[in-house]
């Protein structure tokens, strides 16, 4: 079985693999990575695969070293079941090979757009001949609040919230529901966008904020939260194969 690795800006996803069967995911705040352990039995893994966008943090390296696998850290020149070609393939995210890997495999040989809502706002996209080119940054839901507060002088700093309001009534309710419908638009435009210049663009979302936006969205997308796990266990198989 596969053990499959993220570490996000805020906290730590994994995920255990069958072949390309689920059998396990979760969180970990990275303070309590040395919790890992008690959630997995290391004894029935036997590949593990890493993807981030941040240092990985000491206390996991101890226990990586401890567990003794074979381990796969994914960057952009690892081998891959799809063509890169990005302009600056050094500074590319993992995490986003893993989104636009995953989102090939879900539908073979047709235009993908995934967007993947987290810290960052991120779109990219792969066309129906594997080939990825790129895609898009944009500031994330929470990053916009925090921002917000911090180069004011008045804005208060508020929690991410979704919210069924359009038109705020206070301070605090126009920053949430500027924030939110803004990131609504954000994202309709880009789908349109994508839409309009590449034919039968299928839309996979994902990230931590997913859940906040499904509702408004679901009749455009299909949602997966655990899609960067999933690219990583298919780029994992492809390395083993």
């Amino acid at each position: 079985m596969n053990l499959v690795i993220d570490l996000g800006n805020t906290r730590l996803k994994a995920a255990v693999f069958k072949s390309d069967q689920l059998v396990l995911s979760f969180f970990l705040e990275y303070h309590k990575i040395n919790d890992f352990q008690n959630l997995i039995d290391i004894s029935l893994i036997d590949h593990i695969a890493i993807t981030a966008v941040k240092k990985v943090p000491e206390s996991l390296l101890k226990l990586l070293n401890k567990w003794n696998k074979p381990l796969l850290y994914v960057d952009s020149k690892t081998p891959l079941p799809i063509n890169l070609n990005y302009d600056t393939p050094a500074t590319l995210g993992s995490d986003r090979i893993c989104n636009v890997v995953a989102g090939s495999t879900i539908f073979p040989d047709q235009n993908v757009l995934i967007i993947d809502l987290g810290t960052c706002n991120k779109y990219d996209f792969i066309d129906e001949k594997g080939n990825y080119y790129g895609g898009s940054i944009a500031a994330g839901f929470k990053m916009r609040l925090d921002a917000m507060h911090e180069f004011t002088a008045n804005l208060p700093l508020i929690k991410t919230e979704q919210t069924d309001e359009f038109i705020g009534k206070s301070t605090k309710s126009s920053m949430e529901t500027g924030t939110y419908w803004g990131v609504v638009g954000e994202i309709n435009e880009f789908i349109r966008q994508y839409q309009s210049r590449f034919n039968d663009t299928k839309v996979v979302a994902t990230g931590g904020y997913l859940s906040y936006f499904e509702k408004v969205l679901k009749n455009f997308i299909f949602a997966d939260p655990n899609l960067t796990l999933k690219g990583l266990n298919s780029i994992l198989n492809f390395q083993k194969d």
